[in-house]
């Protein structure tokens, strides 16, 4: 009876420890501004979520329509991109390459402001080559792992800044 009542724990240990996220179901659309250096440029971001599929659509001026396709159970994605030279798709293992290709560091900070009627709580963030700290908000609830960036994140970032080869971004909600 023992090793019974042992293998039952054993197993239910497992099973939780096995459950890295909780299940996020939803859609968020994005805005992107340059702000460094300011001008016009504009991009947008859809996250389309469901359970453990996610699907983020990225339209940009300078690459086009590009498309990544995550599944996280399996930690397997397809990049589908849509240039003026044609379309390309590429699959990869996202969990061997880091969030980004900029070194930061994040700090948790108190504060929060309501994005999209959610609480969302505050980072200061700084970039390795960029001498300024940026203020982002995420959602605590919905994993970093949903998201196109920052997936080491203690959650969804929803307002926050992507440094690129074309200047700095900055990200907010729209719906």
């Amino acid at each position: 009876m023992k090793y019974l009542l042992f293998s039952l724990c054993l197993i239910a240990t497992a099973h939780f420890a096995a459950q890295k996220h909780k299940p996020f179901s939803g859609e968020l659309l994005f805005s992107a501004v340059r702000v460094i250096p300011q001008d016009s440029t504009r991009e947008s971001t859809l996250i389309y979520a469901k359970d453990s599929l996610t699907k983020i659509i990225t339209f940009a001026s300078n690459i086009g329509k590009q498309e990544l396709i995550k599944h996280l159970g399996v930690q397997r994605s397809y990049l589908l991109l849509e240039t003026n030279k044609g379309k390309f798709a590429v699959k990869s293992d996202f969990n061997k390459f880091n969030d980004s290709s900029f070194q930061y560091k994040y700090k948790k900070v108190p504060g929060s402001k309501k994005i999209l009627g959610k609480k969302a709580k505050k980072l200061i963030v700084t970039f390795q080559d960029i001498d300024k700290e940026f203020t982002f908000y995420y959602f605590k609830k919905i994993p970093a792992c949903y998201g196109s960036a920052f997936t080491s994140f203690p959650g969804l970032v929803v307002d926050y800044f992507l440094p690129t080869d074309q200047g700095v971004y900055h990200y907010t909600p729209i719906s």
